[in-house]
């Protein structure tokens, strides 16, 4: 098995996230496709370039930790994401309006700047990110979480960034002289 993931980028929607293709390969075949997003809404896209996803660090709901801003802590390897996650002054929070069910961080390769980034689904209706990458369907990881002897980490490719102004996806604050 050679499991690898690409992103690739082809266009943007509503919201200014970049639209792509997200695709698991088995070698040179197609295992599962899906559309997804990232960035948009004054949020920069995922940088294009190499990351690895860790299939041997795993994790159920009970590994989700809330910070007290509703933020989930980060995890690097495959999480599942729960309804009901508590923050250490007792809030609860449902991550899954933002993560869907499922997220695996995306751990740049080759000492890239880590930005805290991951492949995750979502159910708030708008479609837009942080930075991270968005497949609502959780096609991909569904079937990752759900192989019988996973891999360590599989390689994931993000291209096609260099088809978009970034400046025109995420407008500036920038003041006019008078």
């Amino acid at each position: 098995m050679a499991l690898k993931i690409t992103f690739v980028k082809t266009g943007t929607n509503a919201e200014n996230a970049v639209t792509g293709e997200l695709t698991l390969f088995d070698g040179a075949t197609v295992v599962k496709r899906s559309t997804a997003f990232s960035g948009g809404k004054g949020f920069n896209p995922l940088d294009d370039g190499k990351y690895r996803l860790r299939l041997d660090i795993r994790g159920d709901e009970t590994t989700n930790e809330a910070n007290t801003d509703g933020t989930l802590k980060p995890f690097y390897g495959i999480q599942k994401v729960g309804t009901n996650v508590k923050d250490a002054q007792g809030g609860v929070w449902d991550m899954q309006v933002e993560w869907g069910t499922i997220r695996s961080r995306l751990n740049p390769a080759a000492g890239a700047p880590d930005h805290g980034d991951y492949i995750h689904g979502k159910k708030r209706p708008k479609d837009w990110t942080h930075g991270c990458i968005c497949d609502r369907s959780e096609t991909i990881l569904s079937h990752l979480w759900s192989l019988p002897s996973p891999p360590v980490g599989i390689d994931v490719t993000v291209s096609g960034g260099k088809s978009f102004d970034l400046e025109v996806l995420v407008p500036k604050n920038v003041a006019t002289r008078g």
